[in-house]
């Protein structure tokens, strides 16, 4: 069994600082936890000897003495393992501390509607992938396309994968790999990997992350720390009526959901319903139409691809204008399956939030895409893992 990673507070707060902002001087460090040199020093030499943080030669000169950067851990360390699972597949990533990626594998298990078959082929393959890098897991973080409850369980069935319901993932891996495993929805792990590695969230306090995918979700980061809510649900931005008087019904079973109106699902059925009246000569040769389908069409200068999107932007951004008159955050950052056409929705949603919102509340507010694209989930997850580590 590996080794816990036992650290003190000061060692955990070195950590997050440098998952977060990248390699730092000791100067550095001592500023911006405000200890003293001496104090944060013997932590320091701790996460040396633990493999959790090691030097490196600065390349700013300061004459004299060689100048060094503290710098999370490599391979000697070991590794963190990524784990994404989504109703369209299942994906692996090592890592080493340091945010290098060592490995990339797509978990063969076909659609991942049952968890049975598909917590053993991700057992396989993480375990083969350990072994391929001769190196030893440290950390599994996990992200799925699910509610997970304060318990760390898939809490409500997934509308995609309802079989899910109530499974224990984080405690099944542990017991199968004995290291600690973090398990959290997939847009929570967006919001937590938005500000790692000197990311554009990375000195903001409060933000939102909002995620288009097969449904809509929403991670908020509030006073530095991930906004969970009293029963795990923060942030269902999805599931907010933004039109009442809309009869499309939504997969929580009401009407005027945003969710209803603008995740993959409904913008996949109206794009099929333009290529099949012949509004859009685009989509209709797209096979099959999917979210890149259509971010395609748009770039073509397809008409109706774009008002398809443009459409989608504003209702996004009507409820998001609600949130940031609410919340007041510095940044939403948004994450689409729609490459290469993201200007497209990013202007709507602009212009909607500017028109709803409160101009105190958006006079500063930043309002663009995330760092980690749709693929990157599996690397979110072991982000969140990193992060994990340092926080609990």
């Amino acid at each position: 069994m590996t080794e816990e990673i036992r650290m003190s507070a000061l060692q955990r707060q070195v950590v997050s600082v440098l998952l977060m902002r990248g390699p730092l001087a000791r100067g550095e460090l001592t500023d911006l936890l405000d200890v003293s040199r001496s104090r944060l020093s013997p932590e320091v030499g701790s996460l040396l000897t633990k493999g959790v943080a090691r030097e490196i030669d600065s390349m700013i000169s300061t004459g004299g003495r060689r100048a060094t950067r503290l710098i999370l851990g490599d391979g000697t360390f070991g590794v963190v393992a990524g784990v994404d699972i989504d109703a369209g597949g299942v994906s692996i990533v090592l890592m080493h501390l340091d945010g290098t990626v060592v490995a990339r594998r797509l978990v063969e298990c076909g659609t991942p509607s049952e968890p049975g078959p598909t917590l053993r082929a991700i057992d396989n393959t993480l375990k083969a992938e350990v072994t391929k890098a001769r190196s030893s897991l440290r950390l599994i973080g996990v992200s799925i396309a699910a509610d997970i409850d304060n318990m760390g369980l898939v809490s409500e069935p997934p509308p995609t994968m309802p079989a899910w319901a109530g499974v224990a993932i984080g405690e099944h891996l542990r017991k199968r790999f004995g290291v600690p495993a973090h398990v959290e929805n997939d847009v929570n792990v967006l919001a937590v990997a938005e500000r790692a590695r000197g990311g554009p969230a990375a000195g903001l306090r409060n933000y939102a992350v909002v995620k288009l995918s097969s449904g809509v979700g929403c991670g908020l980061m509030v006073n530095g720390v991930l906004a969970r809510g009293g029963d795990g649900y923060a942030g269902d931005l999805g599931h907010v009526c933004i039109d009442p008087s809309s009869e499309l019904t939504c997969a929580c079973g009401n009407t005027g959901c945003l969710e209803a109106l603008v995740s993959a699902p409904a913008l996949v059925r109206e794009a099929e319903a333009l290529a099949a009246s012949g509004a859009s000569p685009v989509l209709a040769e797209s096979d099959p139409l999917t979210l890149e389908a259509i971010g395609r069409a748009a770039l073509a200068e397809d008409p109706a691809a774009t008002a398809l999107l443009r459409a989608a932007g504003r209702h996004v951004g009507y409820a998001i204008a609600g949130l940031v008159t609410i919340l007041n955050p510095a940044a939403v950052f948004l994450s689409t399956g729609i490459r290469g056409a993201e200007d497209v929705v990013l202007s709507a949603v602009r212009q909607r939030v500017y028109e709803h919102a409160r101009p105190a509340a958006t006079r500063g507010l930043i309002i663009g895409t995330c760092q980690l694209g749709r693929d990157d989930g599996a690397v979110g997850a072991a982000e969140f893992a990193c992060h994990a580590m340092a926080t609990q």
